[in-house]
């Protein structure tokens, strides 16, 4: 049976969106887009692009996770931002990862494992 996730995307970065179709359309899933500023629809997982407009984005995580407390809430962002990747666990991310782990987290998420040779 496929799995049928809906994720949302808080990015305006068309790479990121590309990655994260390509890992949740193989499961049967879809991916929704969301705006810096426009409502985030209900999805099954939020995942949150910390490259553009950190502070902002911070902030939105804070509100999704005391809106919604059960939803996974998986913040990116460059390797080398610790402090950055801090402050989203701070604020409610469930995880924060790097940009290369994207297609792997989601994939984890949808219950379909990580591709083959992935060290995410």
């Amino acid at each position: 049976m496929p799995l049928h996730r809906q994720v949302v995307l808080v990015s305006d970065d068309l790479m990121f969106r590309s990655q994260l179709e390509a890992a949740v359309r193989g499961t049967g899933g879809k991916v929704l887009g969301a705006a810096v500023g426009a409502p985030v629809p209900a999805a099954d997982a939020v995942f949150v692009d910390l490259n553009a407009q950190p502070g902002h984005r911070l902030g939105l995580i804070a509100t999704l996770r005391q809106d919604r407390p059960e939803t996974p809430i998986v913040a990116f962002c460059h390797h080398g931002e610790k402090e950055l990747r801090e402050a989203a666990m701070r604020v409610g991310a469930t995880s924060c990862i790097t940009n290369g782990a994207l297609q792997a987290v989601a994939l984890r998420l949808a219950g379909a494992g990580a591709p083959s040779g992935d060290p995410a």
